[in-house]
């Protein structure tokens, strides 16, 4: 029998639901019009209340096309009953943007901005070109607060953007923070300032030079990466009002866990620099490759420094394998590139909270981490190797268990409890500024009479 869109549509409107929701599965099972039946089953799910179905099936339809306008106006709507509204912001935004001229998206959005016209002000700042740890976010922070980004080092803009803002956040902890910290003019004063460090930073003399006082919650991406700047500055937990650790966080829908057929491909995510062993990583692939010689090194990402360049051509001939690795270049959709990859390497020797590798064992390949100073902090023992014997072995060896490495970052590092731990930090600064102010406006007892 051959089922159709349309007339699960009409057993829906003529009150049928059980009937048509058994047909909307049934087409999403034969891949036909998958988009508007997941919404379809979202409707039905919200004529429920079963708001956990509803926001499932709605974000299926989303995954398939973003800018399907039916199931962005019904995520709205369920949105508005759970006074969650604003996290359709972004959808709508992203709508209008394809289609400036949607009226019906534009009301809507503009009517949600205005009940919303009083949220607290967040300015987010970074040095141009460092942003790529900002994406998420922002994104999540605009579903919250009225922000504004700049990604810049011109002094006027930052002091525009600042003006306005009640709260600043400072990405990263390095020249661009140094100068707003130190400002003759206290560019910061009455300002709740955050500022997020991650790891380079704690190796280039920038902690000795910020001016702390300025500095209302500092977040660190790593503990040991912590001790290392407390080394620096022993009395920084007395200068800075709140210190954090918030770990990356993943987001687990963006890297989807595929059937992985152990095969013999290892990936690289980073730029070759000192920081990431780029020497250690080609001396422990060569020794892999003579025992077996048809694995293959893929390396996304820049040469950053000239020498390893030169380096690898010569070496790379000085031990045939020049068929064995493969530099790919910087990579936009790291998702896609990983998808005929079997394992990640890391070869550093220290990193902060390393996001390309969190990418890879989401989607579900074996992780092989070189001992780098603070690894022991975050992975497991098993997926640590010392020297280059270790690293052939862990390679070669049986364990190899796509679902393991994917549920590791599910249960440790995913981007929801990130996101969350940022939210508290802002919400009791927002609570914080209420008060105050509300205790500002009141007028002393003894002066009202």
């Amino acid at each position: 029998m051959e089922i159709n869109l349309n007339e699960g549509e009409s057993l829906f409107s003529s009150g049928k639901i059980l009937e048509a929701e058994q047909l909307f599965i049934a087409l999403i099972e034969k891949g036909l019009n998958r988009k508007e039946a997941y919404n379809n089953l979202g409707a039905i799910a919200f004529q429920r209340n079963d708001a956990k179905s509803a926001i499932d099936y709605f974000t299926r339809s989303l995954e398939i096309d973003p800018f399907y306008k039916d199931a962005i106006i019904n995520y709205t709507d369920l949105l508005s009953t759970l006074d969650q509204v604003q996290l359709a912001i972004p959808l709508l935004e992203k709508i209008i943007q394809n289609d400036p001229t949607d009226r019906e998206i534009t009301n809507i959005l503009e009517e949600i901005l205005s009940v919303n016209k009083n949220l607290s002000k967040v300015a987010v700042i970074c040095t141009p070109g460092f942003e790529s740890f900002l994406g998420d976010i922002v994104a999540f922070l605009k579903t919250r607060y009225e922000v504004k980004v700049c990604y810049s080092t011109n002094v006027q803009e930052l002091e525009t953007i600042i003006t306005w803002s009640d709260i600043v956040w400072l990405e990263w902890a390095n020249e661009l923070t140094i100068v707003l910290t130190n400002h003759p003019g206290n560019i910061l004063k009455d300002k709740h300032v955050i500022c997020r460090l991650h790891s380079y930073e704690a190796f280039e003399g920038f902690a000795r030079k910020i001016n702390w006082k300025n500095i209302g919650d500092l977040i660190f991406v790593a503990r040991h990466i912590r001790d290392i700047v407390i080394q620096q500055v022993p009395d920084i937990s007395k200068l800075v009002n709140n210190i954090h650790i918030i770990p990356n966080g993943i987001d687990l829908a963006k890297f989807s866990l595929k059937d992985i057929v152990r095969g013999k491909n290892i990936a690289f995510v980073g730029s070759l620099n000192s920081r990431k062993g780029p020497m250690l990583l080609l001396h422990a692939f060569r020794e892999l490759v003579i025992k077996d010689n048809e694995y293959q090194l893929f390396i996304a990402g820049a040469v950053q420094d000239p020498r390893y360049h030169f380096y690898f051509s010569q070496m790379m001939q000085e031990m045939d394998l020049e068929r064995n690795i493969k530099f790919d270049g910087w990579i936009n959709d790291i998702n896609s590139w990983l998808e005929d990859k079997q394992y990640i390497v890391c070869a550093s020797v220290l990193e902060g909270h390393p996001v390309g590798l969190m990418e890879a064992m989401a989607k579900g390949l074996k992780p092989l981490i070189h001992n780098f100073v603070g690894a022991r902090g975050i992975y497991p023992e098993k997926y640590i190797w010392n020297t280059i014997s270790d690293f052939v072995k862990m390679t070669t060896e049986d364990s190899f268990d796509p679902a393991e490495y994917r549920r590791f970052i599910e249960t440790n590092y995913i981007l929801e409890n990130q996101l969350d731990c940022i939210d508290k930090i802002i919400q009791r600064t927002c609570n914080e500024r209420i008060a105050v102010s509300l205790s500002a406006d009141r007028v002393p007892a003894e002066l009202s009479k």
